[in-house]
């Protein structure tokens, strides 16, 4: 026993001990693991690890791990791999992670091993024809061998970390990989699926695509899968893929999808892209035909379809797939379809149906509606029906119905009907399209029934026609197309058309060699005709004509009169051009022109000999005008000559040059004779001007030269070189009278003086452009024509510029003559950037005032300085102002001043783009101070404010004297400023004693005109709306004296403006007032003015009567005025109620009608009459002004019995007219009064006594 367990021990137990040994050596050791790997590198000689840390089961890292074989190569940076030993007591094998990192794949097939792979498929196919199998064995499902994990698996975390897969045509690659695996029996579950930056690269297309002609039909019979296979959310992000120029990138991919034996789904995919947002979900089953299902909902943004839903779904089987899609937002339509995958013909059945599609989105322009878009066929054929309705913006509506079918196999499309209705009539077409062997095309056309003026009512009409096309275009032979038969016939306005002709155009393959022929081609409208005969081929006989005697009988906005020829005969290369065309009394839109004939000839066999004339007369565009135009060329690339002449609206030129041409690249040549005559000044050419024009290098080189106008010299200082790559130019000016800039400057103001400048260019292309500039006036003036001229001379004026190296630096020195000194420097750099850094400084040093005292009187006294210290920074497109606005001890006193100033100081601070302005304005009776900030940050959006509050001071106008408080607030932003505040007047002596003769209002039609005697609209008048909203305050102690009134004012006015409509509203009452009428002061006993709308139609209720203590029997009598101020109604009141006349008495008189006293009824019944009159003076000298009698009017003379109605006139500024008719005694009496001087008349009278004087007329007080 013991001799056998000895055995035993040592032939069994060590050997398992020692196997067990190396078991756990090979397993727990890092000795162990690289003597495993020796092994398996021997065994496999492609496979090479660089370097092994760690154990099998106790973690292993391997490094740079290579397989390399004919076909493959594998090149692996790192691989890690730990496992759980607990899960092998347990029969299961679990890894917590298995990383790869810097995986390289790249596959090198072989010819061999593509020959083993042919041969496969040959053997394959051999025994797929040698074995058939029956319908039913090939339909019945097919179960691949099962799979089962033999012990479970688990990995947390598959991490693959930088893989690159090289295949013969494409490039796979990925950032990183992650996933979790569960497997068991025969399923597998993945979860947590992250792929990261996925990018495929494929190969760029060799070429075209071959039409599909034969398709593939897939063999699919019925299997289950071997194994289960659960997806849960797996992630694609950052994906790419690339071929050739086309790039298409996947921001985010998301799904979940089960696989069982006899099922596919997909339970939930979401594509998110900038333009585009989808869900999908399917199911397949693996069964006979595959049944099919799916759902999708996708969304597109950030595009032109921005908005667009696109749903739908698919069902049936691959045998036989429907499908169904709406779409929804922009475009609305509804798409169905049928196809047969598993068919070899592949059938198509397609429906496309939408009520209204329109293009552009934004603006649309192009519309479809009651769309139905039929295809059916298969591979070999296919049937297209369309039926639609067209609009278009400027074109007539349109039905369209097509008809036609495509033939695969033979490369072919026939147009078996294409009708388009529209304009009341039908346009019809019929051909075909061949692609092979070469395109060509024939097709046929008939219109008839067309009325153009069912969309343009200017064209009433009925057209028919016929067209016949037939056409090739090869790449060998080039374009060949023939138009046998073109007609149009009918009537368009009133008048017949007619389209008649054949044509051909052909060209060979690199579209180099042109030839056309057409033996007569007319069109005619009336007596226009336009006829077109002849060919171009290597010897050109092409003629053309028009006639056209009325060209508004065809086209309606032009007008006149059209006559020309054009032919062009002789050799392709050489030919000679003759033109003759003529015009007269044309008019289109803004353009007119009198009279224009042009006659040229060009013989390009002949030296380019060439003769041309052309004259135009009377022609106008829009505000230019031009009287006449002449221009003649003739000679030949030896010598020629160029005459020209132009007058216009203040312009005319004149020139004459001559010249030669240097095959036909180097032009020479001289300007003999050139005269300017402008506005401002006539400038002529001093001596002739060499000009060389190299045309080739489009380089025009100019001599030193001058122009002259008096003593005034223009001049290019040296030779100037001007090309688009160069530029170089010296220029000086000398003795400019400024005079005549005049024409430029607003009406009152005019300048004088001298001016000389220098400029110099320097550019050349790549470099930075060099310029200097100088500008110098020793003396001039400005001056503005007020009353009195106001004078603003200067004694130096000196401007200089200079740019180079991308900075423009400028400096500007003025001097004025009696005080004041402006300076001013800039300097912008950076000119070849968007972002021009900005550096300037301006300074203005003692500005007297003393220069606007002549809009004062000699007794008067302006004074004050001006002042200022600015810098500006920043860009120039951003500019920030810094600095002070200074207008020190401003002083005003005299009687044209409206008020008298002892003392004002204006600041105005500058800080970047912002600005505040503080201001004190001292009177005698107090001070106004003013506050005011402005911003302009934002140019569109700016601001600015101003403040003006105070102390009550003394304004002098004329015919008034006032004292106002001011409490007021000016808003101004972008086209609007505001107004707004309080106006307290507490003292005030208004004294009127005339009005201006003939005083007439503006009328409200009346146009302003500009320079140009051109209507100005109310837009350009006034480029701001003007608001206001201001509360006038009456004080105690403002009084009027106007005609006899004599009042206290009170009350409250509101003056407001909106959109250019004054306002005013409010109540203003005459207090303690007397009124002077009839030779009475009559008292006030109650006046109201009031205000409801503009400040000139007040409502007058106003009652004045006769002083109570200057009456007899207790009577009170005065006058009633009430109705608007511009017509109003004055009647004469008694209290008690009297008649007329002797209420009229009582206010008179003071006492009722009494024979005794004097005072008759005669007077009586004239001053009524008196009274009647002065009521319609208005209407009078409405009658008169349109007759032509200035200032006419009625009146009354003479008083008691020789009291007489009078209507006088003035026929011219100095001879009057009057007739008199007496009241009481029917006695005409004529006068004709004429002034010989001012105050001296002479006067001739007709009547019951003739008489003739000679009048002088003086006044005093």
């Amino acid at each position: 026993m013991k001799r056998l367990l000895t055995w035993l021990d040592r032939g069994i137990f060590w050997p398992l001990w020692a196997l067990l040994l190396l078991l756990c050596w090979l397993l727990f050791s890092q000795s162990g693991l690289r003597f495993s790997l020796y092994l398996t590198e021997k065994a496999v000689p492609e496979l090479k690890v660089a370097e092994a840390s760690g154990s099998w089961l106790g973690g292993v890292t391997l490094h740079q791990l290579s397989y390399q074989s004919p076909e493959l190569e594998l090149r692996l940076e790192q691989l890690q791999l730990r496992l759980q030993k607990r899960c092998l007591i347990q029969f299961r094998l679990c890894i917590p992670e298995l990383a790869l990192n810097g995986v390289t794949l790249t596959s090198k097939p072989s010819e061999q091993v593509s020959a083993q792979a042919a041969t496969a498929a040959a053997e394959a196919a051999l025994d797929s024809q040698t074995e058939p199998t029956t319908r039913s064995e090939a339909n019945a499902p097919r179960r691949l061998a099962g799979l089962a994990f033999p012990i479970p698996l688990k990995i947390d975390r598959l991490l693959i970390e930088r893989l690159q897969l090289n295949l013969p045509e494409q490039q796979l690659a990925w950032q990183h990989f992650s996933i979790g695996l569960n497997a068991w029996g025969n399923r597998l579950q993945l979860q947590q699926g992250r792929l990261d930056g996925l990018a495929i690269t494929l190969a760029e297309s060799s070429g075209d695509a071959e039409p599909l002609s034969a398709y593939p039909v897939p063999e699919l019979s019925p299997f289950s899968l071997p194994l289960s296979i659960f997806i849960d959310d797996f992630q694609l992000s950052h994906s790419e893929l690339q071929q050739g120029e086309q790039h298409f990138s996947l921001p985010l991919l998301t799904f979940s999808a089960q696989l069982t034996p006899r099922q596919v789904r997909l339970l939930d995919l979401q594509l998110t892209h900038p333009q585009l947002q989808a869900q999908l979900s399917a199911n397949l089953d693996l069964a006979t035909g595959f049944p099919l299902s799916a759902q999708f909902d996708a969304l597109l943004q950030d595009t032109a379809l921005a908005g667009q839903r696109l749903q739908g779904q698919l069902r049936g089987s691959l045998a036989e797939l429907i499908a169904e899609i709406n779409a929804s937002g922009p475009l609305n339509l509804a798409l169905q379809g049928r196809l047969a995958l598993l068919s070899a013909d592949l059938p198509l059945q397609l429906t496309l149906q939408a009520r209204e599609l329109h293009w552009p989105l934004e603006q649309p322009g192009y519309q479809l509606s009651a769309l139905a878009l039929e295809l059916d066929g298969n591979l070999t054929e296919l049937q297209l029906s369309l039926a639609t309705e067209l609009q278009a913006t400027g074109l007539p509506d349109a039905g369209l119905r097509l008809d036609a079918s495509w033939f695969n196999w033979q490369q072919r499309a026939a147009i078996r009907e294409l009708q388009l209705t529209t304009l009341d009539g039908q346009v019809q077409a019929k051909g075909e399209l061949n692609l092979e062997p070469a395109l060509n095309w024939q097709l046929q056309l008939a219109m008839d029934g067309i009325k153009p003026g069912a969309f343009w009512p200017d064209y009433q009409g009925q057209l028919s026609g016929q067209l016949q096309m037939a056409g090739k275009l090869d790449p060998n032979s080039g374009l060949a197309l023939q138009l046998p038969q073109l007609a149009m016939q009918g009537e368009l306005r009133q008048l017949p058309l007619l389209l008649a002709g054949s044509l051909s155009l052909s060209s060979n393959a690199d579209f180099s060699d042109w030839q056309f022929n057409s033996p007569d081609l007319l069109l005619s409208h009336g007596q226009n005709q336009l006829r077109l005969y002849g060919q171009l081929q290597q010897d050109w006989q092409l003629q053309a004509e028009m006639s056209v005697p009325d060209a508004a009988l065809s086209y309606p906005e032009l007008r006149g009169a059209l006559q020309g020829s054009i032919a062009v005969t002789g050799p392709m290369l050489t030919p000679k051009v003759t033109l003759e065309l003529s015009a007269e009394r044309l008019a289109y839109q803004d353009a007119r022109l009198r009279q224009a004939s042009l006659i040229a000839t060009t013989d390009l066999a002949d030296k380019l000999r060439t003769s041309l004339t052309l004259q135009l007369s009377q022609a106008r565009w829009q505000q230019q005008r031009l009287q006449e135009l002449q221009l003649s060329l003739e000679g030949d690339e030896d010598a020629h000559q160029l005459k020209a002449q132009l007058k216009a609206e203040g312009l005319a030129v004149k020139l004459q040059a001559a010249g030669s041409l240097s095959q036909r690249q180097l032009w020479q040549g001289q300007l003999t004779e050139f005269l300017l005559a402008s506005q401002l000044g006539d400038w002529q050419l001093a001596e002739p001007l060499a000009i060389k024009a190299d045309l080739p290098a489009q380089q025009l080189m100019l001599a030193a030269h001058c122009w002259a106008q008096l003593d005034a010299r223009l001049c290019l200082s040296e030779a100037a070189t001007l090309s688009a790559t160069q530029v170089q130019a010296k220029l000086a000016l000398s003795d400019y009278p400024l005079e005549n800039l005049n024409s430029l400057l607003p009406l009152q103001s005019s300048i004088n003086g001298e001016l000389a400048a220098q400029l110099d260019i320097n550019w050349q292309q790549g470099q930075a452009p060099q310029l200097t500039f100088g500008l110098q006036s020793v003396s001039g003036q400005l001056l503005q024509q007020f009353d009195v001229p106001v004078t603003l001379p200067w004694r130096d004026l000196e401007l200089s510029a200079e740019m180079a190296a991308h900075q423009l630096r400028s400096k500007l020195t003025l001097q004025l003559a009696d005080s004041g000194q402006l300076t001013a420097q800039a300097l912008v750099t950076e000119l070849d950037q968007a972002e021009k850094p900005l550096r300037a400084e301006l300074a203005l040093t003692s500005l007297t005032l003393d220069f606007l005292k002549p809009l004062l009187d000699e007794y008067s006294e302006l004074a004050g300085t001006l002042s200022s210290q600015l810098s500006l920074d920043g860009s120039l497109d951003n500019p920030q102002l810094r600095g002070e606005l200074r207008l020190d001890g401003l002083k005003v006193r005299g009687k044209l001043a409206p008020t008298d100033i002892e003392q004002a100081d204006l600041v105005i601070s500058f800080r970047g783009e912002r600005a505040e302005l503080n201001g004190l304005v001292r009177t005698p009776e107090g001070k106004i101070d003013l506050a005011g900030f402005a911003d302009w940050r934002d140019l569109d959006a700016w601001q600015a404010n101003l403040g003006i509050s105070g102390d009550p001071l003394r304004l002098q106008i004329p015919q008034a004297e006032l004292f106002v408080q001011p409490n007021l607030l000016i808003n101004a932003e972008p086209g609007r400023s505001r107004l707004t505040g309080t106006l307290q007047i507490p003292r005030a002596n208004i004294s009127v004693n005339t009005l201006p003769q003939n005083a007439i209002g503006l009328s409200s039609d009346h146009v302003l005109l500009d320079r140009r005697l051109q209507p100005i609209t109310e837009e350009q008048s006034s480029q701001f709306t003007l608001e206001t909203d201001i509360r006038v305050r009456l004080g105690q102690q403002v009084r009027l004296e106007a005609f006899g009134l004599k009042s206290r004012l009170a009350g409250e006015l509101r003056v407001q403006q909106q959109q250019f409509n004054p306002s005013v509203r409010g109540e203003v009452s005459l207090v303690d007032g007397t009124f002077r009428a009839y030779g009475q002061d009559l008292l006030i006993r109650q006046g109201k003015l009031t205000f409801n709308g503009p400040a000139d139609q007040p409502f007058l209720n106003v009652e004045a009567i006769r002083n109570p203590a200057n009456m007899e029997d207790d009577v009170i009598a005065g006058i009633r005025v009430t109705g608007p101020a511009d017509e109003p109604i004055v009647t004469i009141f008694s209290e008690p109620a009297k008649p007329q006349a002797n209420a009229l008495s009582y206010l008179i008189m003071g006492k009722d009608l009494d024979s005794e006293s004097g005072f008759n009824a005669n007077s009586v019944t004239t001053s009524l009459i008196g009274m009647s009159i002065s009521s319609s003076g208005k209407l009078v000298g409405e009658i008169g002004e349109a007759f032509g009698v200035s200032d006419l009017m009625l009146d009354t003379e003479g008083a008691g019995d020789n009291s007489q109605v009078t209507v006088s006139g003035y026929l011219t500024r100095d001879l009057q007219l009057k007739y008199g008719i007496g009241i009481f005694q029917p006695i005409g009496q004529f006068t004709l009064r004429y002034r010989l001087l001012r105050n001296l008349y002479l006067e001739a009278v007709s009547g019951l006594d003739n008489a003739v004087d000679l009048l002088y007329k003086f006044e005093f007080d």
